[in-house]
């Protein structure tokens, strides 16, 4: 079973599973949105940002109705209530819908059964409230719209902020990406050749002259020089560099003219390792969020299981 790199549920890992192949890994998808998602993350910021302030702008005057006598009309204040909550519920919340769909497609439970469960309840009890206040008797009238609505909002808000983080983190990439030089210059037969990256093979001799970055990883051969290798290290001072001393590809030769032996190219160099691991680390979930999802696969059904219980025994028992 592999794990959906954006909503973490389990999907089977089957011929005709949704699947992406980026940097030598395979991901597998439980739903065309999530897939969408990986594929277009700047859509789907975009988009979240659309969702998150229009759920604000009707959230604050919910909780506003809810807490302050602005209207004293109880059922006025409450149909407006509805009217305000009914897009939060299913147009901000719509996400939430569908990642429970489909972890009950997959059998299983996760936090968007969990908060859709959790919000609709609370939401549903304030509309028979509102429409049918006799239907729960003796029961507390209070509705809780602005209980839905809050959860909802705040929780799609936490969304956005992890979104801002991840697209922070790809800029970074992307800026490390763009230092790689795209020529090398390397001795074939005697002569200096200038060959695209891609085409360096490990034991090739790349010439590098003061102002230039290194293309590859390698072993000086001949030459010394300082290295800047703050963009990989941090380190602010220059590394001085003879015969025998590693380099690291992308890095810049300050002083002196470097031969250099190249010893890994392509996706082995510590560059493409580096972008690797940050790739891995943001399309991946945090201990965290697994552990609250594993807890939600067994929580959510408890739920469920007790308050149905709970119900009969209230209207069979009083």
């Amino acid at each position: 079973m592999a794990t959906d790199p954006i909503c973490g549920m389990y999907v089977e890992e089957s011929p005709r599973a949704l699947k992406v192949a980026r940097n030598g890994i395979t991901y597998y998808f439980c739903s065309e949105s999530c897939l969408q998602q990986f594929q277009a993350p700047e859509l789907a910021l975009s988009r979240l940002k659309i969702l998150v302030a229009f759920g604000a702008i009707l959230t604050i005057p919910i909780i506003l109705l809810s807490y302050l006598p602005i209207i004293t009309d109880m059922k006025l204040n409450n149909y407006l209530l509805f009217l305000l909550s009914l897009p939060v519920q299913f147009i901000v919340g719509a996400r939430f819908y569908r990642g429970s769909y489909d972890a009950l497609r997959m059998k299983a439970g996760n936090m968007d059964l969990l908060i859709a469960l959790g919000s609709t309840a609370a939401w549903l009890y304030s509309v028979i409230v509102t429409f049918a206040p006799g239907f729960f008797g003796s029961l507390s009238q209070t509705t809780y719209y602005e209980t839905a609505a809050v959860i909802i909002t705040l929780i799609q808000t936490g969304n956005l902020l992890d979104h801002i983080t991840k697209r922070k983190a790809s800029e970074a990439v992307r800026k490390l990406v763009s230092l790689q030089p795209q020529i090398a210059k390397i001795l074939r037969d005697g002569r200096e050749v200038e060959v695209p990256v891609e085409r360096v093979q490990p034991g090739d001799i790349i010439i590098v002259r003061p102002g230039e970055r290194i293309p590859v990883d390698g072993v000086v051969v001949e030459g010394g020089s300082a290295v800047d290798e703050s963009m990989i290290t941090g380190e602010s001072m220059p590394r001085d560099k003879k015969s025998g001393d590693e380099v690291i590809g992308a890095t810049v030769n300050k002083t002196g003219m470097l031969k250099v032996r190249a010893s890994k190219v392509g996706q082995d160099t510590v560059l493409a390792q580096i972008v690797k691991l940050v790739g891995e680390a943001q399309m991946g979930r945090a201990p965290l969020q697994k552990l609250a999802d594993r807890i939600a696969s067994y929580f959510v059904p408890a739920v469920v299981i007790i308050a149905i219980v709970s119900s009969f025994l209230w209207y069979f028992i009083g």
